[in-house]
This record gives structure tokens, C-alpha cells and sequence, in this order.
């Protein structure tokens, strides 16, 4: 495998750690660091956070409501989104295993939930596209935190 190519999986791997990291530090903050997201709830952090036309329409949403509002104004961001999931599982798992070597996050083996460690972000980025990724996985953390995951996966057409 080419040297170019390596690289390009470590960096697309270790952005989507952050991502899935920046998803579980938001949902275990907003449940008063009580629990955090059981695993198939992780499942379509990527698979959102790296679609564009989701991004465009969740990064800069209000936190209360937005999801909602988000989905009542564009009902396509759902299409297909459960076989986006299936499809990049391989990279969520690559991402996952990333973020629990570099001690972004933990796995609970008795609650099964994924926990932060890192309380920082744990890079920085000039790209706003980058941003607005971050902000999709946080505002996902918030949203499936409080949100009830029958109503979450209604709302989202897909199986927790």
C-alpha cells in the first residue's frame, strides 16, 4: 500500500475518533456525567457527521429543538441512513479502537457505554469544515442524550 494512502486512513481514522470522541464528551455531559452512549447509538455519528448536505443542515442548529426542526425542513437527510451506517462500519470500529488507544474515550464493560477521557479538544483546526463537522458530533451528543432512543431512531428511520 502506498505511503500517500496510509497516511490518508490514519488522518480520515483519527478525525473520525474526534468525531465520535466530541459526540460521547457531549452526551455524557448532558446526561450529569451519569452514563454515556451504548454503543449502537454511536453507530451514526459517522455516517452523519461525514455527509455534507447533514452537516449544512445540523452544525449550527439551536441545541433544543434543532434535530427536529432540522428534519421537519428536510426530510432527505434520513434517505438511505441506515445503510450508510451498515456501510461504514469498518470505520466507525476503526475509529473507535482509535479513540480508545489514544485515551479519548473508554469502554464501560459493565454499563456497555463509551465514556470520555479527554476533557479538551484534542486538536486544533483552520478548516470550517472540519468545524462544522465537530459541531454536527457535538449537537448529536446533545440531541441523543435527550432524546428517547425510540423517538431517535422514528425520527432517524433507523434500528438502535
Amino acid at each position: 500500500m502506498p505511503l500517500s494512502t496510509e497516511a490518508e486512513l490514519v488522518q480520515n481514522s483519527a478525525m473520525s475518533a474526534a468525531l465520535v470522541w466530541a459526540f460521547t464528551r457531549e452526551f455524557f455531559g448532558q446526561t450529569r456525567k451519569e452514563r454515556g452512549p451504548i454503543l449502537p447509538l454511536a453507530l451514526p455519528v459517522l455516517p452523519m457527521t461525514l455527509h455534507q448536505e447533514t452537516v449544512e443542515s445540523l452544525h449550527g442548529r439551536n441545541y433544543d429543538g434543532g434535530l427536529d426542526l432540522a428534519l421537519a425542513e428536510n426530510r432527505t437527510l434520513t434517505i438511505d441512513l441506515q445503510e450508510r451506517m451498515q456501510a461504514m462500519l469498518p470505520q466507525t470500529m476503526r475509529a473507535l479502537d482509535v479513540a480508545f488507544a489514544t485515551g479519548l474515550i473508554t469502554y464501560d464493560r459493565a454499563t456497555g457505554e463509551l465514556r470520555p477521557v479527554r476533557k479538551t479538544d484534542p486538536f486544533r483546526s483552520d478548516s470550517e469544515e472540519v468545524r462544522r463537522m465537530l459541531n454536527t458530533a457535538t449537537r448529536l451528543g446533545y440531541w441523543f442524550a435527550t432524546i428517547n432512543p425510540e423517538r431517535l431512531g422514528s425520527l432517524l428511520r433507523i434500528r438502535l
